[in-house]
């Protein structure tokens, strides 16, 4: 992943940058604990719609692969995990927050700047018990919430004055 970073760090070719940053959004919603923005401070003269769609576009693509992970996951917990009953609570706990706060509760927590999207995916993927969460709008919120991501972060640094477009 370093290597990745490294050469997103110096590509200053459009398209390349666009493909990279869409790669790098995509390995780390799926598997590293790590916030995405960072990426955006490289390429200045890239613009904001185009980074931001690339992280969205990454995000949302995570996204299918999470739940489908979370769907093989669910089952196998469901027949493991429910042996002991703090393990029944955690479960019950995590399928009920999912249902109570559906989309709105994951857009709201992944329009979060610098938050970790991994967890979040993973838990509304996993803790999908009753099926509420259906793959279109889970990506499309996925979607969404990184487009709402990148520009709050834009607004806060342009706010600040620190320039992360040209």
């Amino acid at each position: 992943m370093e290597g990745l970073m490294d050469i997103l760090a110096d590509t200053t070719d459009p398209v390349v940058y666009s493909i990279l940053l869409f790669l790098f959004t995509t390995i780390a919603t799926l598997a590293l604990p790590l916030p995405v923005e960072m990426a955006l401070f490289f390429n200045l003269e890239q613009d904001v719609y185009s980074k931001a769609a690339m992280v969205a576009g990454g995000k949302a693509a995570a996204a299918i692969i999470v739940l489908r992970i979370g769907n093989l996951v669910n089952r196998l917990m469901s027949s493991r995990m429910m042996r002991t009953s703090l393990a029944k609570m955690f479960v019950q706990f995590c399928n009920w927050m999912v249902v109570k706060f559906h989309y709105a509760g994951l857009y709201f927590i992944l329009s979060i700047p610098l938050m970790v999207d991994t967890v979040p995916v993973y838990l509304w993927g996993i803790f999908n018990e009753e099926g509420v969460i259906r793959a279109v709008p889970f990506a499309y919120v996925n979607f969404l919430a990184g487009v709402n991501r990148v520009l709050i972060i834009m607004m806060i640094f342009e706010l600040y004055g620190i320039k992360v477009v040209a």
